[in-house]
């Protein structure tokens, strides 16, 4: 056994205790790894750590004009109608399809300019195949100035359920 360390391991062999993850531990729950091309806290341009913008706070309570779930809607209805007449189901192309139509509804909303409301926005699509569907969510959130719209649709195939939140940051 000459040539070995303590743990094992070849003399010389490259060793980093950062990444070492014990192999029982591998087996018994997955691990995921994740790498980055570059270090996500540092700035592209200098490559320095980026520098953190604080705001004053501006003591304001009360929304300049509420969130109007009667003007999302028609936006939801819009674009479900536009990406989805006619379609059938495909697992993997119906998941990549909510994501980039959850993105395009948050920026269509984005563009109604409800100053100081953070928009997060759900699409949910799924095969139509004589079953009931349910779907709920719960939020922490102030009920008089936060707020949502909600919006479905369905074809012979699909069904989609669409729903932005918008929550009121101070």
């Amino acid at each position: 056994m000459a040539g070995l360390t303590a743990q094992g391991r070849d003399l010389g062999a490259r060793v980093s205790s950062l990444f070492e993850i014990p192999d029982k531990r591998l087996a018994a729950i997955g691990s995921s790894i994740t790498s980055y091309a570059c270090d996500p806290r540092l700035s592209e341009d200098t490559g320095r750590p980026a520098k953190k913008v604080y705001y004053e706070n501006t003591f304001k309570l009360e929304p300049d004009t509420k969130f109007r779930a009667d003007k999302v809607k028609p936006i939801i209805d819009d674009i479900f109608a536009k990406h989805l007449q006619g379609r059938k189901y495909d697992p993997i192309e119906c998941s990549i399809l909510s994501k980039s139509l959850a993105e395009e509804l948050k920026m269509k909303v984005k563009e109604l300019n409800f100053k100081r409301y953070k928009i997060i926005s759900l699409v949910t699509i799924g095969q139509k195949n004589d079953q009931g569907v349910r779907i709920g969510s719960r939020y922490l959130w102030d009920h008089e100035r936060d707020s949502f719209a909600c919006s479905s649709f369905h074809n012979k195939y699909v069904f989609a359920v669409g729903t932005v939140y918008a929550l009121y940051y101070e």
